[in-house]
């Protein structure tokens, strides 16, 4: 189940930006997406739109849909590498360090995952 992100609606705008750029620089439209990635058409659209961040499993099917490392959606659409997006940077200006904090554990978090993940065969 996708998480509603109400603290971190920057982080979830450029995920949601990143999906669009990335799906339509493919010429995919949200259902072929949807299709490719395991998700409803709706779960997609309210990615793009920035509402929803989704678990970490389905966040690396959605990169495998689009022929990309995990990494790349949360990096922009230049990918990893890259350095930070202005809009996460303008939020991070914005958070207390409390929220700060619960989102470097998040990150670590996803990170962690990442280096276990195996895609399904």
């Amino acid at each position: 189940m996708a998480t509603i992100l109400k603290p971190l609606p920057d982080l979830a705008a450029q995920l949601g930006a990143t999906v669009q750029a990335l799906r339509k620089q493919r010429g995919l439209n949200q259902a072929q997406l949807a299709r490719a990635a395991g998700y409803s058409r709706a779960s997609v659209a309210s990615i793009e739109a920035g509402m929803i961040l989704p678990p970490l499993e389905k966040l690396c099917q959605l990169a495998a849909a689009l022929g990309i490392e995990p990494g790349s959606l949360l990096g922009g659409a230049q990918g990893a590498g890259q350095s930070v997006p202005p809009p996460v940077l303008t939020a991070l200006r914005r958070w207390s360090p409390a929220e700060r904090l619960a989102i470097l554990r998040y990150l670590r978090l996803m990170v962690a995952e990442l280096e276990h993940y195996q895609p399904p065969a």
